[in-house]
């Protein structure tokens, strides 16, 4: 989370020193915001080391205003130019087509600072007699706010938010005050995006336990602070709920508190159809409390199986798990590989060598390695002679370390359904990931028939983040994912689970519907950056939810039997 901050601070500044016409130091800053976002480890036991000089981008001028940031909490440069310019960069950043540019015209000519007074000028169309913006642009950026707006100003991706959960997660047990800490609620549902964090504790020591959370460094003001319950805003930008509870309630109080909300109304409902009765603190017979302490004994006494948390959507979950029928789902522990990822030799952050080694740590048996073709220019594109220059230095590294690495692309599918590196080429690859980024049409047949024709081509093995949605900032491509999965499944082509957050593509509830179809699934985290590796468990997550079990799942095949599988 602080290496977030600080980058985010920086990214902020290079915005604005760019509206200010300073190049040079607006590429710098955001030079050093993207290696921030890649580092592995926290920039203040870099501090701690004197080693910030070693971070590519750092120079004398820049390493003052970190340590200034670690030792006091703010940048004095960033403050002067946030007075100048006081915009909430963040938000329009986010809109799809609003570059610092852009904003800066909007705010120069317009007063435009947030979505809110964007929205205005819209509305009173001020924005298309601006130069270099027109109707046509007005009219995207509206629909850009719309679909920002599907998202919810309260809400954050589950993958951005995760590893601050984790670490609260930690220094609450690392207090030594709490007896139990359990995450609940729709974070450990493994939800896209949540509204709000629910942490369950057990504790003799209220009072001490519930200062240590609200002092913590993660929490912004306090809400509420009761009992049984403490409300706090997070630094994060949603709310968190620390309930303490009985011991001898631990499992009622998850199962309750982990929802979701329909799940619990008709396992009550279950419950009442028995004669008993379900809340938060057990299950009861009249007085009598018949299970409760753990969470497979609520669910047990109610003739069910076990129903993982990611399934609890009142989906059909409940009686499948009356009549014994939920599927085995994968389980991450089984996932041997992460079959999407990039370096800097295109549009990644780090090199070959840390994206291996970090993957390993992650107890991973192989990867896919898998930079962009030479038509995505903004993701500096290799062409064929470059591929072939990874490709040795993959061979050279791999054996190296004693990582196997898939040479891999992920290949522009071209405006005509063509493919972007000749058949050559492909052939030397190991695996073909094909991906549709750009010159997509608002036709659903021409958009299906370009994805068809590069399934049927023979050179692919899998289609890469199918529906091409970015949460809050794009809306699917309209194409007939039906047909699409037909064509996958007849020539063997598998359907990638992206982790990515703001992708998570294919969704939970596609997943589901596609699980019986025949089609194989390959997870991919698409990491640009050794902290992004961690999106294969929300890949993961994704695959659980909607409720695949390994056998669907390629990432869970060896080394040597995806390579034959592949061959195949």
């Amino acid at each position: 989370m602080f290496n977030d901050e600080l980058a985010w601070i920086f990214s902020e500044m290079g915005d604005m020193e760019e509206i200010e016409g300073n190049r040079w130091e607006s590429l710098a800053y955001r030079k050093v915001a993207a290696n921030l976002e890649g580092l592995g480890e926290d920039i203040r036991e870099i501090y701690k080391r004197n080693e910030l000089r070693k971070i590519d981008g750092v120079g004398a001028a820049i390493e003052k205003k970190i340590q200034q940031y670690i030792q006091h909490g703010k940048i004095d440069a960033y403050d002067r130019l946030k007075q100048k310019y006081p915009i909430d960069f963040r938000n329009l950043r986010k809109i799809q087509g609003l570059g610092p540019k852009k904003i800066a015209a909007l705010f120069v000519n317009l007063g435009v600072t947030d979505i809110e007074s964007l929205k205005s000028a819209i509305i009173g169309h001020k924005v298309a007699v601006l130069p270099g913006f027109g109707e046509r642009t007005e009219t995207n950026l509206l629909k850009g706010i719309e679909v920002l707006s599907t998202v919810g100003a309260s809400r954050v991706l589950l993958g951005r938010a995760y590893p601050d959960i984790e670490a609260i997660i930690a220094y609450l047990n690392s207090t030594g005050l709490f007896d139990n800490v359990i995450l609940a609620g729709s974070a450990r549902r493994m939800r896209e995006s949540i509204g709000d964090v629910d942490i369950l504790v057990t504790s003799s020591r209220r009072k001490e336990a519930s200062d240590a959370f609200i002092k913590s460094e993660y929490v912004s003001s306090t809400v509420v602070a009761g009992e049984s319950k403490v409300t706090v805003n997070l630094k994060l930008g949603i709310t968190c709920d620390l309930r303490f509870i009985d011991a001898d309630s631990t499992g009622a109080a998850l199962q309750y508190f982990t929802g979701s909300k329909d799940h619990n109304v008709h396992l009550r409902d279950l419950a009442v159809s028995k004669g008993l009765k379900l809340n938060e603190y057990g299950l009861f017979r009249e007085d009598s409390r018949i299970a409760g302490k753990d969470e497979r004994g609520i669910y047990e006494s109610l003739g069910l199986e076990f129903i993982e948390p990611e399934l609890r959507e009142n989906t059909g979950e409940i009686d499948a798990a009356m009549k014994h029928e939920l599927p085995a789902i994968v389980n991450f522990k089984e996932i041997k590989s992460d079959l999407h990822m990039h370096t800097l030799d295109s549009d990644g952050k780090n090199t070959l060598e840390d994206m291996l080694l970090n993957s390993r740590k992650n107890g991973l048996e192989y990867i896919a390695m898998t930079n962009h073709s030479t038509s995505l220019k903004v993701a500096h594109g290799l062409d064929s002679q470059r591929f072939n220059e990874l490709n040795a230095r993959i061979d050279e590294i791999s054996s190296r370390l004693s990582i196997p690495v898939l040479k891999g692309v992920e290949l522009e599918i071209l405006r005509d359904g063509s493919l972007d590196l000749p058949g050559n080429s492909l052939k030397e690859m190991d695996y073909v990931l094909a991906a549709l980024h750009q010159y997509v049409s608002q036709d659903r047949k021409e958009n299906t028939d370009r994805i068809v024709k590069a399934i049927e081509s023979g050179y692919i093995h899998g289609l890469a983040h199918p529906t091409g949605r970015l949460i809050g900032s794009r809306e699917p491509y309209n194409i007939d994912l039906d047909r699409v999965l037909e064509k996958c499944v007849e020539n063997h082509v598998f359907l990638e689970i992206n982790g990515y957050p703001e992708r998570s593509d294919l969704p939970a509830d596609i997943v589901r519907r596609m699980r019986e179809s025949g089609v194989k699934f390959a997870l991919g985290s698409d990491a640009h950056s050794i902290s992004d590796l961690k999106f294969i468990r929300f890949a993961t997550a994704i695959a659980r939810r909607g409720w695949l079990t390994p056998e669907a799942i390629v990432n869970t095949l060896s080394y040597s039997a995806f390579r034959k599988l592949l061959a195949r």
